[in-house]
């Protein structure tokens, strides 16, 4: 992958190495902290590319499982109690 150009809020890369993808463009937040380097955005940007290309990305199994699980127990209880409530 190549840099072809690195402005302050743009970052274009050329020959991703993706058979559907010539270039990507990447448009920066404009309120990046000053401590964030261009060498940093380039890892970020690598890793976007190499999640697009193996399909693979960052499980969000951390919040959904347990959201889905105190749902359906408090639905459940729910349920009970209005069936109590009816009969």
């Amino acid at each position: 992958m190549v840099i072809k150009e690195f402005k302050k809020n743009l970052v274009i890369l050329k020959g991703v190495g993706c058979d559907y993808i010539d270039e990507a463009f990447i448009i920066l937040k404009g309120d990046l902290p000053r401590e964030v380097k261009g060498g940093d955005i380039v890892k970020e940007a690598n890793r976007i590319i190499s999640e697009y290309k193996t399909g693979k990305k960052r499980k969000s199994f951390a919040f959904s499982l347990p959201s889905f699980l105190i749902g359906a127990f408090t639905a459940s209880v729910l349920s009970a109690l209005l069936c109590i409530l009816i009969l």
